[in-house]
């Protein structure tokens, strides 16, 4: 026995004596008080197992059993002990010395003179299944795995623990003492030259590296280099069939045989993998490329979508657990505390979307030439509008208010530029550029002296030429203030003759009051055309939005009766909002009330509340509401 005194050291030393993990209770208590009997007279240590020796083994053995470290077993009369973890060492301890081992074949049941419970082993055969063990996440309750060798050479008990790395280096060491015996070197190189050609000397250092530094070899195996690779798969095929010609094998020859069919699963799945990782790698290069290209701005969604030259799924190639961690990393790591290369902004519609860090200023010089056009349109149709009317607003008269127009023009009609424009990582990204010198113009046009330029100066729009070039459209006479006030002047002064008619007898407030009256009816209309923005989504106007929410809820099939139907809807709005009117003389439309009262006209009507699509038929309400607002005299 050894010479520690603890219980389970004494536990291992009496299994291994017996090569066995069970042992009978009281033929060990009486093997133990006789070992003790001999060793106390040198080791003291030992007199604590002379007396009360049953009491103090119970004692310890219940530690043990709580610890998972042994196991009581009542099968037989007086009890047994179940080593769980002795199959275990004894392998760890038949593969600790494996340069003086490499001459004879990996550890068997024959060779260790054992019988392995099934249910603590996994059969895999070294051709087929050695391979596809190694994709698979490594059962943890079953740690020991059986190899059947191909051709008749035997089985191996390896640890799970052992796979890929261990196992390999075992291999070679054994390859080492097939090469070492005499002229396997030059008899192998002879025969792999013409195999591999222009590699003659990748060949010889590869066989000097087996023989000089043999545990060097796993790298390059697990790096799945095409020249590895070749050479691994020629050199098994080499000594299988020289192997097959031996009429008598010897230990060493089985060793090899065995070493050969265990690197060649290996290097098989190496290989897979290396295979793989490049071709992930060129999705993910494609995949760059693509996010380079038009429109620059991709959501998660478009992302998943793409495809490669040849039209396949990119997701196919990478999963998407790959992906996420792939945009993790663009969007975290950086160098030199710069910005990260991919960006996440704001789209259109506020949707979270990817931007190469390289393309930022080219999708801002792209999104501007797009917006000039539509915001000069926008503009121009608005004041049209307003002059005819002979009406006037004061982002005609000042700078600022015609910023604030053009800044709500381009959140309504452009919203992706107006994010792009309000995010603060575009300075940022025109600054790394300008110090690499590479922002070019394209930087220059959008800021100055490391501000942003005005909306005027980034639309090429001058307040005063835009509202020169809006009266050459009109008539001669929007162009003479003169006239225009005239006008204006009788057509205020019909609304207020029209206003005292209707209004009551005896009515408080007079001319002031109407003035004060006019005075409201265009903050009304003011904001409700600021709720217009709001609500029709860029690319509609209110009318086109309007009819596209009646095929939403008006799904009756004769015409006749969808007409009726939308204009008793429409008639039913004007009623509610004349209510409305007329109790709350201080209104004024915002999101809120304007959505409360679409609500309350669609729920608390009976008749509206039974049609389908009812969030279509709330929102039609809103935009109908804010319409009729807009027109109010």
């Amino acid at each position: 026995m050894v010479q520690k005194t603890d219980l389970y050291s004494i536990l291992v030393s009496y299994a291994k004596k017996n090569n066995s993990p069970y042992i009978e209770i009281e033929a060990f208590l009486d093997s133990l008080g006789r070992h003790a009997a001999r060793k106390s007279a040198e080791q003291p240590e030992w007199n604590k197992w002379m007396q009360d020796r049953t009491a103090k083994f119970w004692s310890e053995m219940s530690v043990l059993v709580e610890d998972d470290r042994c196991e009581l077993l009542t099968d037989t009369r007086d009890g047994r002990i179940y080593m769980p973890l002795f199959y275990l060492e004894l392998l760890d301890r038949a593969y600790s010395d494996a340069d003086r081992n490499a001459d004879l074949p990996f550890p068997s049941e024959e060779s260790l003179r054992i019988t392995l419970p099934e249910n603590q082993i996994r059969r895999l055969n070294s051709d087929s299944d050695l391979a596809s063990y190694l994709e698979q996440p490594q059962d943890s309750d079953i740690p020991i795995l059986f190899i059947n060798f191909s051709g008749g050479f035997g089985s191996a008990l390896v640890l799970a623990s052992m796979i890929p790395k261990r196992l390999t280096e075992m291999a070679i060491l054994k390859i080492r003492d097939y090469l070492s015996a005499s002229g396997n070197k030059e008899y192998a190189y002879r025969k792999l030259a013409p195999q591999l050609q222009k590699g003659e000397t990748s060949i010889r250092d590869q066989l000097s590296r087996i023989l000089l530094r043999p545990l060097d070899c796993y790298d390059a195996i697990a790096d799945g280099g095409d020249f590895t690779f070749l050479f691994w798969a020629h050199f098994g095929i080499l000594v299988k069939d020289d192997i097959k010609r031996k009429k008598e094998l010897l230990a060493s020859d089985i060793a090899a045989f065995q070493s050969v069919l265990i690197i060649d699963a290996i290097s098989g799945y190496f290989r897979a993998q290396a295979i793989k990782r490049r071709e992930v790698e060129l999705a993910f290069k494609s995949l760059e490329n693509q996010l380079a290209k038009p429109p620059y701005l991709y959501t998660l969604d478009q992302i998943l979508r793409l495809t490669s030259s040849k039209g396949i799924l990119l997701l196919t190639q990478y999963n998407k657990g790959g992906l996420e961690q792939w945009i993790r990393k663009k969007t975290t790591e950086s160098k030199n505390d710069e910005l990260p290369e991919l960006l996440i902004v704001k789209g259109p519609s506020q949707e979270r979307c990817f931007l190469r860090k390289d393309r930022v200023m080219t999708l801002g010089a792209r999104l501007l030439a797009e917006a000039r056009i539509k915001i000069r349109d926008a503009v121009s149709k608005h004041w049209r509008k307003l002059l005819t009317e002979y009406r006037r607003e004061p982002a005609m008269e000042n700078d600022a208010e015609f910023e604030k127009l053009l800044s709500r023009f381009t959140k309504k009609i452009c919203p992706a530029l107006a994010n792009l424009l309000e995010d603060p990582k575009l300075l940022l990204v025109y600054e790394e550029m300008k110090q690499s010198q590479i922002s070019g113009s394209l930087g220059e046009n959008i800021f100055a002296k490391g501000h942003l330029l005005p909306y005027s100066s980034l639309f090429f729009m001058k307040r005063r030429d835009m509202l020169s070039d809006t009266k050459l459209i009109l008539p001669f006479w929007y162009s003479m203030p003169v006239i225009t006030a005239f006008i204006a002047f009788f057509k205020n002064l019909g609304r207020e003759r029209k206003a005292l008619k209707i209004s009551p007898p005896g009515a408080a407030g007079g001319e002031d009051g109407i003035l004060e009256e006019r005075d409201h009816a265009g903050e009304i209309r003011t904001a409700a055309e600021d709720l217009e923005f709001t609500l029709v989504p860029p690319g509609h106007t209110a009318d086109t939005y309007l009819e596209e929410l009646e095929n939403r809820w008006s799904r009756l099939i004769n015409q006749q009766a969808r007409e009726d139907l939308i204009e008793d809807v429409k008639s039913l709005i004007r009623d509610h909002l004349r209510r409305n009117l007329k109790i709350q003389k201080k209104f004024l439309p915002t999101q809120e009330n304007i959505s409360q009262m679409a609500v309350n006209i669609v729920t608390r009507t009976p008749s509206l509340a039974a049609l389908g699509g009812r969030d279509s038929l709330i929102l039609y309400s809103e935009i109908y509401l804010v319409k009729l607002l807009e027109n109010i005299k």
